[in-house]
């Protein structure tokens, strides 16, 4: 960081600015993967915790995510066309505990739903569910997160309807986090 003292004439400095460097991103970058980017510098996230999935593998991902877990390839929204079975209710976005739905060791995928070009675009993170937790928790900026086993065993969708539903093998999991928000024993 470089200062700069400006003088008039001859005087004491009158204004002090701080020149910092901002961190400029590719035009291709839009603004979800700049914001998330951001966050994480922000907060320390390491890529070894949370890291955009390489640009010529995102595509084998989301084939297979829909395959196993979608009727409908050229869906939208996923949650409106997940497979069965599967569980959801509403939940207020404070609320969310997202890191107490996944194993903290486990390495999952992260899905975030963006509009580009007035279609659906999804980006493709993966990493452990706290760090992300944090992240996303800081950005507004998405209509749906999918969170996916890596060994596709379950999906959780959150969407823009504060309505999570998961798949298989969270399903249980689900039932009792809504059976203690109802019993009012989730914090």
């Amino acid at each position: 960081m470089a200062e700069i003292n400006e003088t008039i004439n001859n005087s004491t400095p009158r204004v002090k600015l701080k020149m910092i460097r901002l961190k400029t991103y590719p035009n291709n970058w839009t603004d979800l993967r700049v914001e998330i980017n951001r966050i994480c510098e922000e907060l320390s996230v390491s890529s070894s915790e949370l890291k955009e999935v390489n640009l010529n593998h995102w595509q084998d991902i989301e084939e297979k995510i829909w395959k196993k877990f979608s009727n409908d390839r050229n869906s939208r929204w996923i949650w409106e066309t997940l497979r069965n079975p599967t569980y959801g209710f509403y939940i207020d976005f404070p609320k969310l505990r997202l890191a107490e739905l996944v194993d903290h060791s486990e390495q999952v995928w992260f899905l975030l739903d963006e509009t580009v070009n007035e279609k659906t675009k999804f980006w493709i993170y993966e990493g452990f569910i706290e760090p992300f937790s944090k992240v996303i928790w800081e950005s507004g900026h998405f209509d749906e997160i999918l969170i996916v086993s890596k060994k596709l065993e379950w999906l959780i969708s959150y969407n823009h309807h504060d309505i999570l539903v998961g798949t298989e093998k969270k399903i249980a999991q689900l039932q009792q986090l809504e059976s203690k928000i109802k019993a009012g024993n989730w914090r």
